[in-house]
Protein backbone atom coordinates (compact mmCIF):
# COMPACT_ATOMS: atom_id res chain seq x y z
CA UNK A 1 0.00 0.00 0.00
CA UNK A 2 1.14 3.06 -0.68
CA UNK A 3 1.01 6.23 1.74
CA UNK A 4 0.19 9.99 0.83
CA UNK A 5 2.52 12.61 2.48
CA UNK A 6 1.99 16.06 2.33
CA UNK A 7 5.07 18.57 2.27
CA UNK A 8 3.96 22.15 3.14
CA UNK A 9 7.34 24.27 2.18
CA UNK A 10 7.64 27.59 0.20
CA UNK A 11 11.38 26.85 -0.89
CA UNK A 12 11.22 24.65 -3.93
CA UNK A 13 15.11 23.25 -3.15
CA UNK A 14 14.47 22.31 0.37
CA UNK A 15 10.90 20.82 -0.51
CA UNK A 16 12.21 18.76 -3.82
CA UNK A 17 14.81 17.28 -1.37
CA UNK A 18 12.23 16.39 1.34
CA UNK A 19 9.91 14.91 -1.71
CA UNK A 20 13.05 12.73 -2.57
CA UNK A 21 13.42 11.17 0.97
CA UNK A 22 10.08 10.63 1.31
CA UNK A 23 9.69 9.10 -2.41
CA UNK A 24 12.69 6.99 -1.37
CA UNK A 25 11.03 5.18 1.12
CA UNK A 26 8.10 4.56 0.01
CA UNK A 27 5.55 7.87 -0.16
CA UNK A 28 3.60 9.59 -2.91
CA UNK A 29 4.45 12.97 -1.92
CA UNK A 30 2.40 15.94 -2.53
CA UNK A 31 3.79 19.86 -2.59
CA UNK A 32 2.34 22.82 -1.01
CA UNK A 33 4.81 25.95 -1.01
CA UNK A 34 1.47 27.86 1.44
CA UNK A 35 -1.25 27.31 3.76
CA UNK A 36 -3.79 28.01 0.61
CA UNK A 37 -2.58 25.48 -0.86
CA UNK A 38 -1.92 22.71 1.98
CA UNK A 39 -5.67 23.51 3.08
CA UNK A 40 -6.80 22.63 -0.92
CA UNK A 41 -4.68 19.26 -0.89
CA UNK A 42 -6.21 18.05 2.68
CA UNK A 43 -9.41 18.30 1.13
CA UNK A 44 -8.80 16.32 -1.65
CA UNK A 45 -7.06 13.66 -0.66
CA UNK A 46 -6.33 11.93 2.95
CA UNK A 47 -3.00 11.93 3.99
CA UNK A 48 -0.79 9.40 6.35
CA UNK A 49 1.43 12.26 7.56
CA UNK A 50 2.56 15.62 7.03
CA UNK A 51 6.18 17.51 6.93
CA UNK A 52 5.49 21.15 7.61
CA UNK A 53 7.84 24.42 7.69
CA UNK A 54 6.68 26.01 10.43
CA UNK A 55 7.12 29.96 8.41
CA UNK A 56 5.59 30.18 5.16
CA UNK A 57 4.49 33.34 3.19
CA UNK A 58 0.57 33.14 4.69
CA UNK A 59 1.52 31.42 8.04
CA UNK A 60 4.21 33.45 9.71
CA UNK A 61 3.50 31.91 12.97
CA UNK A 62 3.48 28.59 12.13
CA UNK A 63 -0.59 28.55 11.74
CA UNK A 64 0.27 25.26 9.16
CA UNK A 65 1.06 23.50 12.51
CA UNK A 66 -2.80 22.77 13.59
CA UNK A 67 -4.10 23.25 10.47
CA UNK A 68 -2.58 19.49 9.74
CA UNK A 69 -3.42 18.61 13.48
CA UNK A 70 -7.24 19.52 13.34
CA UNK A 71 -7.07 17.32 9.96
CA UNK A 72 -5.97 14.49 11.95
CA UNK A 73 -2.67 14.03 10.14
CA UNK A 74 0.50 12.94 11.77
CA UNK A 75 2.92 15.91 11.81
CA UNK A 76 6.56 16.62 11.87
CA UNK A 77 7.68 20.28 11.96
CA UNK A 78 10.75 21.67 10.36
CA UNK A 79 11.98 24.98 10.97
CA UNK A 80 15.50 26.74 10.34
CA UNK A 81 14.96 28.35 13.65
CA UNK A 82 14.16 26.64 17.05
CA UNK A 83 14.13 29.52 19.73
CA UNK A 84 12.33 29.19 22.51
CA UNK A 85 9.36 31.29 21.69
CA UNK A 86 9.02 29.37 18.44
CA UNK A 87 9.75 25.62 20.23
CA UNK A 88 6.56 26.57 22.83
CA UNK A 89 4.57 27.58 19.53
CA UNK A 90 5.26 24.10 18.52
CA UNK A 91 5.38 21.48 21.69
CA UNK A 92 1.72 23.25 22.22
CA UNK A 93 0.38 20.62 19.45
CA UNK A 94 0.66 16.84 19.52
CA UNK A 95 3.43 16.61 16.61
CA UNK A 96 5.37 13.83 15.79
CA UNK A 97 8.73 15.68 16.20
CA UNK A 98 10.32 18.89 15.20
CA UNK A 99 13.43 19.00 13.30
CA UNK A 100 16.21 21.88 12.87
CA UNK A 101 16.86 22.49 9.08
CA UNK A 102 20.31 23.59 10.19
CA UNK A 103 22.55 20.64 8.29
CA UNK A 104 22.60 17.80 6.34
CA UNK A 105 22.02 15.32 9.56
CA UNK A 106 18.45 16.56 9.59
CA UNK A 107 17.67 15.41 6.18
CA UNK A 108 19.32 12.21 7.35
CA UNK A 109 16.46 12.21 10.52
CA UNK A 110 13.99 12.93 8.64
CA UNK A 111 14.10 10.46 6.47
CA UNK A 112 15.05 8.13 9.38
CA UNK A 113 11.68 9.19 11.14
CA UNK A 114 9.21 8.96 7.91
CA UNK A 115 10.58 5.06 7.23
CA UNK A 116 9.80 4.34 10.98
CA UNK A 117 5.97 5.58 10.63
CA UNK A 118 5.16 2.43 8.76
CA UNK A 119 6.94 0.30 10.19
CA UNK A 120 5.31 1.36 13.57
CA UNK A 121 1.99 0.41 12.65
CA UNK A 122 3.15 -3.40 12.78
CA UNK A 123 4.36 -2.84 16.65
CA UNK A 124 2.60 -3.74 19.49
CA UNK A 125 2.80 -1.88 22.97
CA UNK A 126 1.91 -3.58 26.03
CA UNK A 127 0.74 -0.81 28.72
CA UNK A 128 1.06 -2.06 32.31
CA UNK A 129 0.01 0.69 34.75
CA UNK A 130 -2.83 0.72 37.35
CA UNK A 131 -3.53 4.41 36.88
CA UNK A 132 -6.00 5.07 34.02
CA UNK A 133 -5.44 8.45 33.21
CA UNK A 134 -1.36 7.33 32.77
CA UNK A 135 -2.51 4.72 30.63
CA UNK A 136 -4.77 7.09 28.30
CA UNK A 137 -1.64 9.60 28.57
CA UNK A 138 0.86 6.36 27.58
CA UNK A 139 -1.32 5.32 24.87
CA UNK A 140 -2.00 8.67 23.35
CA UNK A 141 1.66 9.15 22.78
CA UNK A 142 2.11 5.87 21.67
CA UNK A 143 -0.71 6.58 18.88
CA UNK A 144 0.61 9.98 17.85
CA UNK A 145 3.73 8.02 16.42
CA UNK A 146 1.05 5.08 14.72
CA UNK A 147 1.89 1.90 17.39
CA UNK A 148 -0.42 -0.05 18.29
CA UNK A 149 -1.12 -0.21 21.74
CA UNK A 150 -3.00 -2.51 24.32
CA UNK A 151 -3.59 -2.18 28.23
CA UNK A 152 -3.13 -3.80 31.67
CA UNK A 153 -4.25 -2.62 35.00
CA UNK A 154 -1.41 -4.42 37.17
CA UNK A 155 1.41 -7.08 36.81
CA UNK A 156 -0.91 -10.17 37.24
CA UNK A 157 -3.28 -8.78 33.81
CA UNK A 158 0.11 -8.11 32.28
CA UNK A 159 1.03 -11.61 32.38
CA UNK A 160 -2.34 -12.63 31.31
CA UNK A 161 -2.45 -10.40 28.12
CA UNK A 162 1.04 -11.43 27.11
CA UNK A 163 -0.01 -15.45 26.78
CA UNK A 164 -3.25 -13.97 24.75
CA UNK A 165 -1.04 -11.44 22.79
CA UNK A 166 2.26 -12.99 21.50
CA UNK A 167 2.94 -9.93 18.99
CA UNK A 168 3.64 -7.50 21.88
CA UNK A 169 7.14 -6.32 21.25
CA UNK A 170 7.16 -3.83 23.72
CA UNK A 171 6.40 -3.61 27.48
CA UNK A 172 6.02 -0.46 29.03
CA UNK A 173 5.36 -0.48 32.78
CA UNK A 174 4.92 1.48 35.93
CA UNK A 175 6.54 0.18 38.96
CA UNK A 176 4.47 1.01 41.74
CA UNK A 177 1.31 -1.26 41.40
CA UNK A 178 -1.21 -3.45 43.30
CA UNK A 179 0.12 -7.31 43.16
CA UNK A 180 2.96 -7.48 41.65
CA UNK A 181 5.39 -4.45 41.11
CA UNK A 182 6.53 -3.42 37.68
CA UNK A 183 10.56 -4.89 38.95
CA UNK A 184 8.95 -7.84 39.76
CA UNK A 185 6.98 -8.01 36.41
CA UNK A 186 10.69 -7.92 34.51
CA UNK A 187 11.57 -10.67 36.46
CA UNK A 188 8.38 -12.76 35.25
CA UNK A 189 8.74 -11.36 31.80
CA UNK A 190 12.34 -12.44 31.63
CA UNK A 191 11.68 -15.98 32.57
CA UNK A 192 9.06 -16.64 29.84
CA UNK A 193 10.83 -14.39 26.72
CA UNK A 194 14.55 -12.81 26.35
CA UNK A 195 15.78 -9.49 25.31
CA UNK A 196 15.73 -10.37 21.85
CA UNK A 197 12.44 -10.96 21.81
CA UNK A 198 10.68 -8.39 23.96
CA UNK A 199 11.74 -4.88 25.17
CA UNK A 200 10.91 -3.71 28.71
CA UNK A 201 10.90 0.17 29.59
CA UNK A 202 10.44 0.84 33.37
CA UNK A 203 8.81 3.96 34.16
CA UNK A 204 7.76 5.42 37.66
CA UNK A 205 6.95 8.57 39.70
CA UNK A 206 8.98 7.52 42.53
CA UNK A 207 12.77 9.11 43.07
CA UNK A 208 13.16 6.07 44.55
CA UNK A 209 17.10 5.17 45.13
CA UNK A 210 18.48 2.82 42.97
CA UNK A 211 14.61 2.22 41.20
CA UNK A 212 16.11 2.67 37.85
CA UNK A 213 19.16 0.03 38.77
CA UNK A 214 16.77 -1.99 40.13
CA UNK A 215 14.41 -1.97 37.39
CA UNK A 216 17.50 -2.83 34.55
CA UNK A 217 18.94 -5.85 36.70
CA UNK A 218 15.00 -7.17 36.43
CA UNK A 219 15.31 -7.57 33.11
CA UNK A 220 14.51 -4.00 32.00
CA UNK A 221 16.13 -2.66 28.93
CA UNK A 222 15.47 1.45 30.29
CA UNK A 223 13.81 2.97 32.57
CA UNK A 224 12.23 6.98 32.65
CA UNK A 225 10.97 9.11 35.66
CA UNK A 226 7.83 10.22 35.35
CA UNK A 227 6.77 13.05 34.54
CA UNK A 228 8.78 12.36 31.53
CA UNK A 229 9.85 14.31 28.79
CA UNK A 230 7.97 13.94 25.25
CA UNK A 231 11.30 13.67 23.00
CA UNK A 232 12.96 11.87 25.40
CA UNK A 233 10.11 8.72 25.83
CA UNK A 234 10.20 8.64 21.70
CA UNK A 235 13.59 8.43 21.39
CA UNK A 236 14.22 6.12 24.38
CA UNK A 237 11.44 3.87 22.99
CA UNK A 238 12.52 4.17 19.16
CA UNK A 239 15.56 2.94 20.33
CA UNK A 240 14.33 -0.12 21.89
CA UNK A 241 12.15 -0.68 19.04
CA UNK A 242 15.21 -0.46 16.48
CA UNK A 243 17.44 -2.97 18.74
CA UNK A 244 14.44 -5.74 18.26
CA UNK A 245 14.30 -5.16 14.46
CA UNK A 246 18.05 -5.34 14.44
CA UNK A 247 17.86 -8.20 16.39
CA UNK A 248 15.35 -9.47 13.97
CA UNK A 249 17.65 -8.57 11.19
CA UNK A 250 20.84 -10.44 12.17
CA UNK A 251 19.01 -13.68 13.00
CA UNK A 252 17.41 -13.98 9.84
CA UNK A 253 20.78 -13.34 8.25
CA UNK A 254 22.49 -15.99 9.85
CA UNK A 255 19.65 -18.77 9.49
CA UNK A 256 19.08 -17.58 6.14
CA UNK A 257 20.11 -18.59 2.56
CA UNK A 258 21.85 -15.56 0.97
CA UNK A 259 20.80 -16.65 -3.01
CA UNK A 260 17.70 -18.47 -2.34
CA UNK A 261 16.40 -17.01 1.12
CA UNK A 262 15.58 -20.23 2.54
CA UNK A 263 16.51 -21.49 5.49
CA UNK A 264 20.40 -22.20 5.95
CA UNK A 265 21.06 -25.83 7.25
CA UNK A 266 21.72 -24.84 10.47
CA UNK A 267 18.68 -23.20 10.68
CA UNK A 268 16.92 -26.63 9.32
CA UNK A 269 18.86 -28.70 11.32
CA UNK A 270 17.95 -26.36 14.80
CA UNK A 271 14.20 -26.52 13.93
CA UNK A 272 14.14 -30.13 12.69
CA UNK A 273 15.84 -31.21 15.93
CA UNK A 274 13.55 -29.38 18.18
CA UNK A 275 10.57 -31.44 16.55
CA UNK A 276 12.12 -34.68 16.45
CA UNK A 277 12.64 -34.47 20.68
CA UNK A 278 8.97 -33.71 20.61
CA UNK A 279 8.01 -37.05 18.09
CA UNK A 280 10.17 -38.76 19.91
CA UNK A 281 8.21 -38.03 23.19
CA UNK A 282 5.08 -38.72 21.56
CA UNK A 283 6.14 -41.63 19.38
CA UNK A 284 5.39 -40.75 16.13
CA UNK A 285 7.01 -41.19 12.88
CA UNK A 286 8.82 -38.19 10.81
CA UNK A 287 9.52 -37.93 7.19
CA UNK A 288 12.13 -36.20 5.32
CA UNK A 289 12.50 -35.31 1.25
CA UNK A 290 16.19 -34.56 -0.24
CA UNK A 291 15.90 -32.67 -3.20
CA UNK A 292 18.43 -32.61 -5.93
CA UNK A 293 18.39 -30.66 -9.13
CA UNK A 294 19.83 -33.41 -11.85
CA UNK A 295 23.07 -31.96 -14.15
CA UNK A 296 23.19 -28.96 -12.44
CA UNK A 297 26.79 -28.37 -13.47
CA UNK A 298 25.61 -28.48 -17.18
CA UNK A 299 23.47 -25.71 -16.46
CA UNK A 300 26.28 -23.17 -15.23
CA UNK A 301 28.77 -24.83 -17.67
CA UNK A 302 26.38 -24.31 -20.77
CA UNK A 303 24.48 -21.03 -18.99
CA UNK A 304 26.60 -19.30 -16.94
CA UNK A 305 26.29 -19.05 -12.89
CA UNK A 306 24.29 -16.11 -13.06
CA UNK A 307 21.65 -18.61 -15.08
CA UNK A 308 22.67 -21.42 -12.63
CA UNK A 309 21.46 -18.69 -9.97
CA UNK A 310 18.12 -17.97 -11.14
CA UNK A 311 17.15 -21.70 -11.69
CA UNK A 312 18.17 -21.88 -7.79
CA UNK A 313 16.13 -19.31 -6.90
CA UNK A 314 13.28 -20.18 -8.88
CA UNK A 315 13.07 -23.46 -7.61
CA UNK A 316 13.48 -22.38 -4.13
CA UNK A 317 10.35 -20.11 -4.57
CA UNK A 318 8.22 -22.82 -5.61
CA UNK A 319 9.75 -25.14 -2.75
CA UNK A 320 8.39 -22.34 -0.39
CA UNK A 321 5.01 -21.89 -2.12
CA UNK A 322 4.39 -25.78 -2.26
CA UNK A 323 5.62 -26.82 0.91
CA UNK A 324 4.56 -24.10 2.95
CA UNK A 325 3.57 -25.75 5.61
CA UNK A 326 6.71 -28.39 6.18
CA UNK A 327 10.01 -27.29 7.05
CA UNK A 328 12.31 -26.82 3.98
CA UNK A 329 15.94 -25.42 3.93
CA UNK A 330 18.56 -25.60 0.97
CA UNK A 331 21.29 -27.58 1.96
CA UNK A 332 24.69 -26.03 0.02
CA UNK A 333 24.54 -26.24 -3.84
CA UNK A 334 21.98 -27.96 -5.46
CA UNK A 335 20.59 -29.78 -2.51
CA UNK A 336 17.43 -28.72 -0.60
CA UNK A 337 15.44 -30.82 2.14
CA UNK A 338 11.82 -31.16 3.05
CA UNK A 339 11.34 -31.85 6.76
CA UNK A 340 7.17 -33.32 7.16
CA UNK A 341 6.10 -32.99 10.49
CA UNK A 342 2.90 -34.74 11.59
CA UNK A 343 2.08 -35.88 7.78
CA UNK A 344 0.99 -38.65 6.98
CA UNK A 345 3.91 -40.47 5.09
CA UNK A 346 1.85 -41.39 1.86
CA UNK A 347 0.48 -37.98 1.98
CA UNK A 348 4.25 -36.68 2.12
CA UNK A 349 5.47 -38.66 -0.93
CA UNK A 350 2.74 -37.87 -3.01
CA UNK A 351 3.24 -34.11 -2.34
CA UNK A 352 6.84 -34.83 -3.68
CA UNK A 353 6.38 -36.66 -6.76
CA UNK A 354 3.52 -33.94 -7.99
CA UNK A 355 6.12 -31.17 -7.10
CA UNK A 356 8.63 -33.46 -9.19
CA UNK A 357 6.48 -33.71 -12.10
CA UNK A 358 5.65 -29.98 -11.84
CA UNK A 359 9.17 -29.22 -12.25
CA UNK A 360 9.89 -31.25 -14.89
CA UNK A 361 6.58 -29.51 -16.46
CA UNK A 362 7.60 -26.06 -16.27
CA UNK A 363 10.79 -25.73 -15.56
CA UNK A 364 11.71 -23.78 -19.02
CA UNK A 365 9.13 -20.81 -17.83
CA UNK A 366 11.33 -20.26 -14.57
CA UNK A 367 13.73 -18.32 -16.71
CA UNK A 368 14.81 -16.17 -19.67
CA UNK A 369 17.19 -19.02 -21.17
CA UNK A 370 13.87 -21.52 -20.80
CA UNK A 371 16.34 -24.18 -19.17
CA UNK A 372 14.30 -27.51 -18.72
CA UNK A 373 15.74 -28.90 -15.60
CA UNK A 374 14.26 -32.20 -13.60
CA UNK A 375 14.85 -33.37 -9.81
CA UNK A 376 16.12 -36.39 -8.13
CA UNK A 377 14.39 -36.90 -4.77
CA UNK A 378 15.17 -39.83 -1.92
CA UNK A 379 12.44 -40.12 0.31
CA UNK A 380 12.23 -41.57 4.03
CA UNK A 381 10.10 -42.39 6.69
CA UNK A 382 10.52 -44.31 9.97
CA UNK A 383 10.53 -43.44 13.87
CA UNK A 384 14.50 -42.98 13.74
CA UNK A 385 14.81 -39.46 15.86
CA UNK A 386 18.54 -38.66 14.94
CA UNK A 387 18.28 -36.12 12.45
CA UNK A 388 21.74 -37.47 10.97
CA UNK A 389 20.69 -41.00 10.10
CA UNK A 390 17.12 -39.50 8.43
CA UNK A 391 19.53 -37.58 6.15
CA UNK A 392 21.83 -40.39 5.62
CA UNK A 393 18.76 -42.58 4.85
CA UNK A 394 17.42 -40.51 2.53
CA UNK A 395 20.32 -39.65 0.75
CA UNK A 396 20.83 -43.15 0.57
CA UNK A 397 17.23 -42.90 -1.53
CA UNK A 398 18.62 -40.22 -2.95
CA UNK A 399 21.59 -41.46 -4.73
CA UNK A 400 19.54 -44.17 -6.06
CA UNK A 401 17.19 -42.07 -7.32
CA UNK A 402 20.79 -41.05 -9.39
CA UNK A 403 21.90 -43.92 -10.32
CA UNK A 404 18.65 -45.23 -12.04
CA UNK A 405 18.65 -42.48 -14.71
CA UNK A 406 17.36 -39.60 -12.55
CA UNK A 407 14.52 -37.62 -12.85
CA UNK A 408 12.61 -39.72 -10.43
CA UNK A 409 11.70 -40.19 -6.91
CA UNK A 410 12.64 -43.24 -4.42
CA UNK A 411 11.39 -43.84 -1.39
Amino acid sequence: MTRRILIIEDTPTIARVQKHIAQKVGYEADIAGNLAEAKKLISEHNYFCAVVDFILPDAPLGEAVPCTIAADIPTIVMTGNLDETTRNIVEKHPIIDYITKENKQAYQYLEKQLARLPRNEQILVLVVDDSKATRQLICHLLARHKYQTIEAVDGVDALRVLAENPTISVIITDNEMPNMSGAELCVEIRRLYSNDEKAIIGISAYDTLHLSTRFLKSGADDYLRKPFNNEEFYCRLSQNVDMLENIKTIRLQANTDYLTKLPNRRYFFGEANRHLKAAKQAGSSVSLGMIDIDHFKSINDNYGHNAGDEVLKALSHHMTQYFADNLVGRFGGEEFAVYFADQDPEEALQRLEKFRAFIEKHSPEFSKEQIHFTLSIGFHHQPIYSLDELIKQADLKLYQAKESGRNKLVS
